[in-house]
């Protein structure tokens, strides 16, 4: 009986020190950079404009001094279509840690329907924040 209660003490203390060993985290895990969100809205004049009129797309965000933007970009879309590019901006000589305003005109088509608006907004780390916005043509 007093063999049993060593064998069974050791059997324990073995399962609690090999318990204490370090797991690998997760397996191929690789961290490869951080993004910070910046703090933006795109805004148009007008959300029901007119066949064939011009609106103003106002953009505004902060070029983070953590995560400093390289280019916002304004692009459009008519209905189901593709993208297209209406203006880019170079963000690199933005203020830092401070709210940029900028502003872009755009016709709107000669027909009824809905334009979508994205401001893709890219920093040092190559991954891209998009803010959308649509507006239905009357």
């Amino acid at each position: 009986m007093k063999t049993l209660k060593i064998s069974l003490t050791l059997f324990v203390a073995g399962l609690v020190f090999q318990a204490c060993d370090e797991n690998e985290i997760m397996p191929g895990y690789q961290k490869k950079g951080t993004t910070t969100t910046t703090v933006a809205t795109i805004t148009p004049s007008n959300s029901k404009p007119a066949k064939a009129s011009n609106i103003t797309i106002t953009l505004t965000y902060v070029n983070p001094a953590s995560d400093l933007l390289r280019m916002v970009e304004l692009k459009a879309k008519i209905g189901s279509g593709t993208y297209e590019t209406i203006q880019t901006f170079d963000a690199q000589s933005d203020a830092k840690d401070s709210e940029v305003t900028r502003q872009a005109t755009y016709t709107t088509p000669n027909a009824s329907g809905t334009v979508t608006f994205d401001m893709v907004i890219t920093s040092q780390m190559p991954y891209p924040q998009v803010i959308r916005t649509s507006v239905s043509v009357q």
